[in-house]
């Protein structure tokens, strides 16, 4: 329960913080800024270990040069990658 708590706050702060850039571009920046982070917080379970392949996937994403407001996805992907670190200590 205090994971999915976590989670949707993490989420919800992350929406706030961003209001105004979600507001100002029209290219469904919002619906980026949650992808990245559940894509992020995705676990690849081998066995007992989890993986961050979701995380990875964004690195991979990052790499490409033409990407607008990189600077707040990073920010989302490492939120969501914080919580991957909770989900698999807790």
């Amino acid at each position: 329960m205090f994971v999915f708590l976590l989670y949707v706050g993490l989420l919800v702060g992350l929406l706030v913080l961003y209001k105004d850039t979600i507001k100002r571009d029209g290219n469904y920046f919002g619906f980026k800024l949650v992808g990245f982070y559940v894509l992020a917080s995705l676990p690849f379970r081998l066995f007992w270990l989890p993986i961050p392949f979701g995380f990875l996937i964004c690195l991979f994403l990052f790499s490409r040069p033409m990407i607008r407001y990189k600077r707040q996805l990073q920010v989302a992907s490492f939120l969501g990658f914080l919580l991957f670190i909770v989900d698999a200590v807790f």
